[in-house]
């Protein structure tokens, strides 16, 4: 899956679940940019990611060039160990101590401890598009409108809401 967080706010914006491969890259891209206000010149979108040429790509569809900051983290590795890790900046004017990704790694940490079917070689799960998709709703919405960190969550960080959420509001909303 492609997953994207908001590094300020921790607020889980989207996610396109599948293959690692261009159209779902695309996807996820396009939800960032119908869920996110538009970047311009002046307030530009920040990406950092690792070094899937996907990305790149798909950034490059979705949004203008002059409107976006990118950078990439390279990890360095000999026969799937990794060695080391170097930045990369690919456009715009990112610094190189803003491209980082551990938020995002901690992030999928959580979710391989947390849901079996994301646990890298399982069998208890099916690995099913639809399951993962809808697995990812409902951690999204846990993540965003529930779990708190100094008693706010991302959705009130993003100033979306002004209350914590339990899951009998969710289910039990007209």
């Amino acid at each position: 899956a492609y997953l994207d967080i908001k590094r300020e706010t921790n607020f889980f914006v989207a996610f396109s679940v599948g293959k690692w491969i261009q159209e779902n890259c695309d996807e996820l891209y396009g939800l960032i940019g119908k869920r996110t206000q538009q970047p311009t010149a002046k307030n530009k979108i920040s990406f950092c990611t690792d070094a899937n040429k996907q990305n790149e790509n798909a950034i490059v569809k979705k949004f203008h060039n002059d409107s976006v900051n990118y950078g990439q983290v390279i990890k360095d590795k000999i026969q799937q160990k990794i060695i080391g890790m170097h930045k990369r900046r690919v456009f715009g004017n990112i610094s190189f101590t803003d491209i980082k990704i551990n938020m995002i790694d901690g992030f999928c940490s959580k979710l391989r401890a947390r849901v079996g079917c994301f646990v890298r070689k399982t069998r208890n799960f099916a690995k099913k598009r639809r399951l993962i998709t809808n697995v990812l709703h409902i951690t999204q919405t846990n993540h965003n409108f529930i779990e708190t960190k100094k008693q706010k969550t991302p959705a009130m960080r993003e100033g979306l809401t002004r209350r914590i959420f339990s899951w009998n509001d969710i289910f039990n909303r007209r």
